[in-house]
């Protein structure tokens, strides 16, 4: 089954500024490619070297002050990039 298929949300193209910080202080800042209410996607290929499962934290990075941290976690990955899923309570 391809990660089309297990979508439960609708992913809306749009790039947005965000800042990617995992479980080791790695700080990524990358653009979206998509995202959806259950999270993200974007490609960058140090990310896509987390295991599945790796914890982060997802910021907006478009100069909001006091921007929310969301936590998340790698949910899967492909050639280009990572899908991101947001843990929330």
């Amino acid at each position: 089954m391809n990660a089309s298929n297990r979508r439960r949300e609708q992913r809306l193209p749009i790039n947005v500024k965000v800042i990617i910080t995992t479980e080791t202080f790695c700080i990524r800042k990358v653009v979206t490619n998509d995202f959806s209410e259950g999270g993200i996607y974007v490609k960058d290929e140090e990310l896509g070297k987390l295991v599945i499962g790796s914890l982060v934290t997802v910021q907006s990075d478009e100069g909001l002050a006091d921007a929310p941290i969301i936590k998340a976690r790698i949910a899967w990955s492909d050639n280009k990039g990572v899908g991101i899923q947001y843990l929330l309570d």
